[in-house]
């Protein structure tokens, strides 16, 4: 748990889960959609000096929405005709209809970039490594799977392995892959699954770019998408690593779930559970907390 000098550095943070964009971000969009416009700059220039919407007093809310414009313009879809981007389907796999899609699309989007933000603001006081290690001798893992981009997997210096056994099979499948007469996890590793590429921490080991020394990530200002997301995740949308043709396009699939996801194991997380479960009641999703090691 945080000491006192610690809760007191993350304050910053909290006031954030207090008073989360996506609320505004909403309203905004159920107004363009209903109004006159055609841009949504035409509308952010007619909002006025402040709106209050779940509780929250937004002041200024067109200088609140600025930094999100790009993902606010998604709502245009609904109105200016574009091809299809993405297959988003309902948790039981039927199409959902566009503004719940464009809804969830635009929320899983704002939700990434504020809670990044808001977990650099309560990560940096904790001082832990939780993210960036394997399991200890004493727990049941053998290893821990961290997610990349396929952009994302030059950052390290691992053996890589990509070939048909990989790429037709998960981490978790039993039979597990077997590499070098091995189950994978006996060596660290870059490994293409079926559902992308993931970096395995086999027990006792550490994220390569760790500063053993002092402490803090070598690459920091680099560093992978999922290592900017500890340990509040949006789930709005779950990518399912899976295409469909649509129009001639090939589209990435996702499953709408609704859900924000935060790891227990963290600090931060037991400290602040009843704030971070305000953020998402306010965001009108359901919090899930999960334990990630044992």
């Amino acid at each position: 748990m945080l000491n006192h000098q610690q809760k007191q550095q993350c304050k910053p943070g909290l006031e954030a889960l207090a008073r989360p964009v996506l609320p505004l971000v909403r309203l905004t969009g159920m107004l363009f959609i209903t109004g006159p416009f055609t841009a949504m700059e035409e509308l952010l220039a007619e909002l006025p000096g402040e709106i209050d919407t779940s509780g929250i007093s937004y002041h200024n809310p067109a200088q609140v929405l600025e930094p999100f414009l790009d993902d606010l313009r998604i709502y245009e879809r609904l109105k200016t005709p574009q091809p299809p981007a993405r297959v988003i389907l309902s948790p039981e796999g039927e199409p959902l209809e566009p503004m719940t899609a464009i809804d969830a699309w635009v929320s899983q989007n704002i939700l990434s970039r504020e809670l990044e933000e808001i977990n650099s603001q309560l990560c940096g006081p904790c001082a832990c490594s939780l993210c960036c290690t394997g399991p200890e001798e004493t727990m049941a893992h053998d290893y821990f799977e961290i997610p990349l981009r396929a952009t994302e997997t030059d950052l390290f210096y691992l053996p890589s392995h990509d070939w048909a056994a990989s790429r037709t099979t998960t981490a978790g499948a039993s039979p597990e892959l077997i590499i070098n007469n091995q189950p994978f996890w006996h060596q660290q590793c870059l490994i293409n699954w079926q559902s992308g590429w993931s970096m395995i921490l086999p027990t006792a080991t550490t994220c390569p770019h760790l500063d053993l020394k002092h402490g803090g990530c070598r690459i920091y200002n680099k560093r992978p998408d999922v290592c900017r997301r500890p340990q509040i995740f949006a789930y709005m949308l779950e990518e399912q690593g899976e295409e469909r043709e649509i129009d001639g396009h090939r589209l990435p699939v996702f499953f709408r779930q609704n859900k924000i996801l935060a790891i227990w194991d963290c600090p931060y997380i037991q400290t602040f559970q009843e704030e971070i479960g305000h953020y998402a009641d306010l965001c009108e999703m359901e919090i899930i907390f999960k334990k990630n090691k044992a």
